[in-house]
C-alpha cells in the first residue's frame, strides 16, 4: 500500500470534489489537518498550477478549487483513481469472479476529467454475470458501471476507440 502523506490528503479533496469551491477550514476538517498546514499546501498547489484561489463571490474570503484545465492535475487525478481501484480490492475481486481477458478503465475517469456526478466505467472482456458493486460505490462516492463484452470485435467503433484510449488495469486487450 502506498503511503498517503498530508499533502496528498489535501489534494485528494480536490480529486473528490473537482468542481466545488472549498474554504481553508473546510479542507482542514476534511483532511483532518491543522489549518496552517493546509494553507501551506494550498500555496504549493497554487504555485504548481493544481489549485486556483478565488474570492468568494458574496463574502470575499478566499476559496479554492481544482484547476481542471491543468494537464498535471488531470494526470494526478487519473493516477489517484487507479490507485484507489487497486487498493479497494475491486480490480482483484472482478478478476477472481469473472476471469476476464482484460479489465479496462475508460471514459472520463481514465482521462482525469470526471466530476462529482460522473460514474466510473469499467470494461470487462468476458461474458456478463451479476456482481454486487454497492460496497465499492460507497468507497468511491460514485456509481461504477461495468461493461461486459466477450468479443471486442463486435463492439461499436466509438466503444473500441474509448477502450483503446483507456487504462488497462489487468490482463490485455486482444484488438486484432
Amino acid at each position: 500500500m502506498l503511503q498517503k502523506d498530508n499533502r496528498c490528503r489535501v489534494l485528494e479533496q480536490f480529486f473528490f470534489l473537482p468542481t466545488t469551491q472549498l474554504q481553508l477550514r473546510e479542507l482542514s476538517r476534511k483532511a483532518k489537518l491543522a489549518p496552517p498546514s493546509v494553507k501551506r499546501y494550498l500555496r504549493e498547489f497554487e504555485k504548481e498550477g493544481l489549485v486556483l484561489r478565488e474570492k468568494h463571490r458574496l463574502q470575499g474570503y478566499p476559496v479554492y478549487r481544482a484547476n481542471r484545465e491543468s494537464e498535471r492535475f488531470a494526470t494526478l487525478k487519473k493516477l489517484d483513481t487507479v490507485r484507489r481501484l487497486y487498493e479497494s480490492g475491486l480490480v482483484e475481486d472482478l478478476f477472481k469472479k469473472f476471469m476476464p481477458d482484460a479489465i479496462i478503465l475508460f471514459g472520463s475517469a481514465s482521462m482525469g476529467e470526471d466530476v462529482e456526478g460522473s460514474d466510473i466505467d469499467l470494461f470487462l472482456q468476458c461474458d456478463p454475470e451479476d456482481f454486487r458493486l454497492e460496497r465499492y460505490q460507497r468507497l468511491f462516492f460514485r456509481r461504477i458501471t461495468p461493461f461486459f463484452r466477450k468479443d471486442f470485435g463486435k463492439s461499436s467503433a466509438e466503444l473500441k476507440n474509448n477502450l483503446i484510449n483507456g487504462i488497462v488495469l489487468k490482463g490485455y486487450l486482444k484488438a486484432f
